[in-house]
């Protein structure tokens, strides 16, 4: 079982290796494969390629040719790590261990759906990784591609989140899905708040009280835009020594 499960991460290392020097990276990189191994013929989901990236399977021979012919590597390398792949592959790529990468959720200027972002939201990290052992725990099982990250530079959360606190963020939630907190759109405005069913309305909480708790009709709600739910959150405080 050991050996097998060493096989699996083996796979998945030289499987994001490959991809890398192609250039199949970042979000919808799944889906992405899934597509090009379905236009060749063969039946695979994009949940499927997310196993495969994930150290949880590895494709049948039929899969793993097409695979390393789309990727531009040889197939027992892809399926084995025999003999070595195309001269683009450095040695760290070789040996990297496989990684949960979470990409930062690109604000900038504009919101994912094109809204003029507000200041309360700052990004400042581009990106971290974890061991997939550790993500998947921390994560509750989501793919990386579901996850983005965002900061926080405002006091409108303040009890639950500080200012500068690194947000965990699902972007496959894009409708109101209970109570939670959710980064979301309405009149061309970008908030991050509290969503809160109480009978026929939706509350819109700051959870620091001195911000008015403001309130949705369901009508209203239908033009609420949800694009991410906050689905956990990392204390940020640094202390300068020296």
């Amino acid at each position: 079982m050991v050996k097998k499960e060493s096989n699996k991460h083996a796979f998945t290392a030289r499987l994001i290796a490959a991809c890398n020097s192609a250039g199949i990276v970042g979000h919808g990189r799944n889906k992405q494969i899934a597509q090009a191994l379905q236009h060749k013929g063969y039946k695979i989901s994009t949940p499927g390629v997310w196993k495969w990236f994930n150290a949880q399977s590895i494709p049948d021979d039929g899969k793993l040719l097409a695979l390393s012919e789309l990727l531009g590597v040889r197939v027992e390398w892809l399926q084995f790590g025999m003999e070595t792949p195309d001269s683009a592959f450095t040695q760290h790529q070789l040996t990297t261990e496989p990684v949960f990468r979470v990409e930062s959720l690109d604000i900038g200027q504009h919101s994912p759906c094109g809204i003029s972002a507000r200041d309360e939201l700052a990004e400042t990290i581009r990106a971290i990784e974890y061991g997939v052992d550790e993500a998947r725990v921390l994560f509750n099982g989501r793919p990386a591609e579901n996850i983005r990250l965002i900061a926080l530079n405002s006091d409108s959360m303040a009890g639950t989140f500080a200012p500068r606190d690194q947000l965990f963020v699902d972007i496959s939630i894009n409708h109101f899905d209970g109570d939670g907190i959710y980064l979301f759109t309405l009149d061309n405005q970008l908030y991050l708040k509290r969503l809160q069913l109480q009978h026929k309305k939706v509350a819109v909480i700051s959870d620091n009280k001195r911000y008015e708790t403001w309130y949705l009709t369901l009508d209203e709600t239908a033009a609420l835009q949800i694009v991410a739910r906050v689905i956990l959150s990392q204390a940020r405080e640094y202390q300068i020594l020296g």
